[in-house]
């Protein structure tokens, strides 16, 4: 492919600089409000799980209203260990947060660089780069909806894409395009639900094309143990979504504002407008947030489409590449069409669609697309002009884009004023019913009680305490028999042990809290979340699949 690049370290330098007018925001001393602000909840519940041991973290202590639940059982984890690392390392919580994002805006550029150049040489890769980066939905994840983990989930595009290509049009195997190929795989996974679903075409097709191309279907079993690993990799989390989602309520994620048919965008909205809020997606095309491809992106795009059609035939050299920009724009014009609401048919009898939620989350894929194939503009360019081009694309992009990459405003605010008051219970409360324990019928309305109650008998507590996923607590029954009620929902794997012994527990109808029968006299209470045969074997899958990989790793590349 196209040759004359230069050396990573500088790319990445150079591009750096490029980036900072899109991060500066984040680098200012003070927090932003976003839609999901459970970034710092989320990080301060996973650092309790850390520090008491419990690895993978699944059920936070305060979710729930206080009762607990199994958050990170569900909702992907990739992003939260990096900030906890630096969390541990004595950086705050905010900052680990801020850091996050900045990662998330930067890894995209790089990694589409390098994909990029392999295709369209340096010049190409800078300009893909930075409209990746510059896209406006990509400010609409980090400034507008604090969309950690969507944003997260685009870092790893390029990567697959790029290890995915490698891996069909070596001659024999490559140890470093297969270990590239299973990690940015499972970091998608890790990374977020809906973007693997979301992404999955696009890497089929994209792989299906190279090896209609190359002629190396031998490849596929590569293809196909990287994937394998992946999932191996990524299983102590994946498998158990899969299979243990039954016992949460998983409902509320597609139905009232989270309902499809609300959240459609129209061409005006994609294609032409400026418009640029931090409000609400709504019904209609009066949203309160916007939804831009990027007007430099599909006019690119179009231009870049134009010349593949019409060079087709008279540079046969290349048209191995003007095909790959014709299907790619295809497969763009494809997710477009699917975010207007001309597309409901689709949605109405694809109920995959439903777990999307919002239509326009689709613009990733044509915001990704699009970006890669302005790069495809420097295959049509004579290299005296590339240079010029390069410069004026980037600065263009840049300058035109660069009013969205901002905070709406800056907070100054403490980590003990964010996690207590008004503050702390809207975090607790946050999407509550999202994989909220089924055996609760509706959501807590108030704060779960500390200490467990008596609900008939009488009798005390003592020497009550708590970790991120047990508790332990004397208590002392003065009556004949009692019945106690523990202020943790009832979950498959919690156990209860009085004096050392696994008892049977009931749960309460209405919340469904762990209700247990006394006796007269003292005895020693604990509670704790245990793993179930799923949760063992997902975390088994996942060890043996680290140790293939160290293996892997450290082996010859054969």
């Amino acid at each position: 492919m196209a040759k004359g690049k230069i050396s990573a370290v500088k790319v990445i330098f150079f591009l750096t600089l490029l980036f900072i007018p899109a991060i500066f925001d984040l680098l200012k001393p003070g927090y932003f409000p976003m839609h999901d602000d459970l970034q710092i909840f989320r990080l301060y519940e996973l650092d309790k799980c850390v520090q008491d041991g419990q690895l993978p973290c699944r059920w936070i202590p305060d979710g729930g209203f206080g009762y607990g639940y199994p958050m990170f059982h569900f909702y992907p984890p990739l992003p939260y260990y990096p900030a906890e690392v630096m969390h541990l390392l004595g950086v705050s919580l905010f900052t680990s947060i801020e850091v996050m994002f900045i990662l998330s805006l930067l890894l995209s550029g790089f990694f589409m660089y390098f994909l990029a150049s392999e295709f369209f040489g340096t010049m190409g890769g800078l300009v893909a780069a930075v409209f990746y980066v510059y896209a406006p939905y990509h400010s609409l994840d980090v400034y507008v909806r604090g969309a950690m983990n969507e944003a997260w989930g685009m870092v790893w595009f390029p990567l697959i894409l790029l290890f995915s290509y490698k891996l069909i049009k070596t001659s024999k195997y490559n140890r470093k395009y297969f270990l590239g190929f299973s990690l940015s795989v499972a970091a998608l996974i890790l990374s977020h639900n809906i973007m693997t679903m979301i992404f999955a075409p696009v890497a089929v097709i994209w792989s299906l094309f190279w090896f209609w191309q190359k002629k190396t279907w031998k490849n596929l079993k590569l293809l196909v143990l990287g994937g394998l690993l992946a999932i191996g990799l990524s299983a102590f989390f994946f498998i158990p979504v899969i299979l243990e989602k039954s016992s949460v309520h998983v409902e509320s994620i597609t139905v009232g504002y989270f309902n499809y048919l609300a959240h459609f965008a129209d061409l005006k909205q994609m294609f032409i407008s400026r418009f640029w809020d931090y409000g609400s997606s709504l019904w209609g095309p009066d949203d309160d947030m916007a939804f831009p491809l990027g007007h430099f992106h599909w006019i690119s795009a179009g231009i870049v489409g134009l010349l593949a059609l019409f060079r087709f035939k008279k540079h046969k050299k290349e048209q191995r590449l003007h095909l790959l920009i014709g299907l790619l724009l295809a497969v763009s014009l494809a997710y477009t069409f699917l975010v207007h609401s001309r597309s409901v048919w689709f949605w109405d009898n694809l109920p995959i669609l439903y777990y999307t939620q919002f239509p326009w989350r689709l613009l990733t894929i044509p915001v990704f697309l699009m970006s890669f194939t302005a790069g495809a503009l420097f295959i049509f360019i004579k290299p005296k002009f590339k240079k010029t081009l390069a410069f004026i694309l980037i600065i263009s992009v840049i300058l035109w884009n660069l009013p969205f990459f901002k905070m709406d405003y800056s907070v100054s605010i403490t980590r003990e004023e964010k996690l207590s008051g008004w503050l702390w219970e809207l975090q607790v409360t946050g999407g509550i019913f999202d994989y909220l324990p089924k055996t609760a019928s509706r959501p807590p309305g108030d704060a779960g009680f500390s200490i467990p109650q008596f609900i008939e008998g009488n009798g005390g507590v003592l020497d009550l305490k708590r970790g991120s996923n047990w508790t332990t607590f004397t208590t002392n029954v003065s009556t004949e028999n009692a019945k106690l009620m523990i202020p943790i929902f009832g979950y498959p794997g919690m156990k209860v042990k009085i004096n050392n012994k696994q008892v049977q527990y009931q749960t309460d109808e209405d919340l469904g809290r762990i209700i247990i029968d006394l006796n007269r006299g003292v005895s020693n209470i604990s509670v704790k979340l245990h793993k179930t045969l799923v949760r063992h074997a997902s975390d088994l899958v996942s060890l043996l699949s680290l140790l293939i990989l160290l293996k892997i790793i450290y082996s010859k590349n054969e």
